[in-house]
């Protein structure tokens, strides 16, 4: 009785461990995005670590037009504060060829809706799970003269 008791209790143990384990295997582009979005709207780096490579890099300008680069884990420490952010995120772009993707991801907040980032994220699925494995952004303006800018692009092949 005792030993039927250990054995499920040890069978319970070993497919949470193997749930938990795979729980965070994105499956999709979109998925790892969306981690990515939740961990910097809610202030949990966890979530941005698990949806970023080790090895990415995170380039941006800011509001006040200086450049910042991070590595993965230094960029996490800016964003594990636990506090919530007001802000409407969209992904406004998302295109894949295989095992590569490409996405915009808009960020607009501020009272009047008058702060923005646009953030461009590459992605690649590594045989196990999609993750970003960097990203550039820019901050924007949203006050009644700026947009962000949609240059046509010519691609001859």
């Amino acid at each position: 009785m005792v030993r039927s008791f250990v054995i499920v209790i040890s069978l319970i143990v070993f497919s949470l461990t193997a749930w938990c384990a795979n729980a965070h295997k994105f499956t999709t582009p979109k998925s790892a995005i969306q981690s990515y979005i939740s961990g910097v709207s809610e202030g949990v780096g966890k979530n941005v670590e698990m949806a970023f490579q080790k090895s990415a890099t995170i380039q941006f300008y800011d509001s006040k037009g200086k450049f910042n680069s991070f590595q993965r884990d230094e960029f996490i420490k800016l964003i594990d504060t636990g506090k919530k952010w007001n802000v409407e995120v969209e992904i406004t772009h998302l295109s894949m060829t295989k095992h590569a993707a490409n996405a915009t991801v808009e960020f607009i907040w501020g009272k009047n809706s008058e702060h923005g980032f646009v953030d461009y994220l590459n992605l690649m699925f590594d045989g196990e799970k999609w993750q970003i494995t960097n990203k550039v952004a820019q901050y924007v303006s949203r006050n009644s003269d700026a947009q962000v800018e949609k240059a046509p692009v010519d691609i001859k092949r």
